[in-house]
């Protein structure tokens, strides 16, 4: 029996264990100076290079960011579009790694005070101009690398078709309006360039819930509106749900909190587009 695990699939806790991954988590933590008794973790950590504007590093997103740089296979010198980045150390990760990074949030990145001075600033009418990207500047450069950060809505990508050599979104699709998450996929795809790979994760739960989860059904519904083709290999079945929340509960250092888990699935654009 094939013991090897498709690509799309719902990622689990044992991945946490391949050593592959966590030699990448780890390497994550030591760029954001995790203190040494946690290095081993998977609990939510930020960095501790800046006081103000700090990357960080999700619970769930130490599985996903292993999962997503494992079955990449980014090649040396691809530009590569990071969709919904916040502040995900994850950018600043692949830019120290000779990436060209192309990073797209709604959000600017401000603190309150920060914001507070720049409505003063618009309603006195002063002739300041604001740099909307300085906070991602200024966590790339405490990294010593850089990364091309625009202020944009994922649904409406500024970019030209066929961009990127690859288009990733990490846990951000469920995190949109009804409709909008079909727009920024179809979005992600339309700046793919011909034989590209788009990599997604999003939150996953196999039945129905009142915040935003897929199922199964919606995930292959999600990959169908997006044009591109996968491998038709793929895992979404749950044995035991509540099992598998509890053993979230404990990785992740969590205390009966977790309600999803996490969907992965890798597409490509075809070189020939048939009729």
């Amino acid at each position: 029996m094939n013991s090897i695990k498709p690509i799309n699939r719902r990622i689990t806790v044992e991945d946490l264990r391949i050593p592959e991954w966590k030699n990448i988590v780890l390497e994550m933590h030591s760029m954001m100076r995790v203190p040494s008794e946690n290095m081993h973790k998977f609990a939510y950590c930020t960095d501790r290079r800046g006081l103000v504007y700090r990357a960080e590093f999700e619970s769930f997103k130490h599985w996903e960011y292993p999962w997503l740089i494992k079955h990449g296979e980014f090649k040396p010198g691809a530009k590569i579009l990071d969709c919904g980045c916040g502040r995900g150390i994850l950018q600043f990760y692949l830019a120290k790694k000779g990436y060209s990074i192309t990073s797209v949030d709604i959000s600017t990145l401000k603190t309150h005070q920060v914001q507070g001075f720049w409505e003063i600033v618009k309603k006195l009418g002063l002739p300041i101009p604001e740099d909307k990207a300085s906070a991602m500047k200024a966590i790339a450069r405490r990294y010593d690398t850089s990364i091309d950060f625009r202020v944009a809505n994922i649904a409406k990508l500024p970019f030209e078709d066929e961009t990127f050599d690859h288009v990733y979104s990490i846990s951000v699709l469920e995190h949109m309006a009804k409709g909008e998450d079909v727009m920024a996929i179809k979005e992600m795809s339309r700046v793919l360039k011909k034989g590209g790979t788009m990599l997604v994760t999003v939150d996953f739960s196999p039945v129905k819930m009142e915040r935003k989860a897929y199922t199964k059904e919606e995930v292959l519904d999600l990959i169908s509106a997006s044009g591109l083709y996968f491998d038709n290999v793929y895992d979404f079945e749950v044995q035991d749900w509540q099992k598998h929340l509890s053993e979230l509960d404990i990785a992740f250092s969590k205390k009966n909190k977790c309600q999803v888990s996490s969907a992965a699935f890798v597409l490509k654009k075809a070189v020939i587009k048939y009729c």
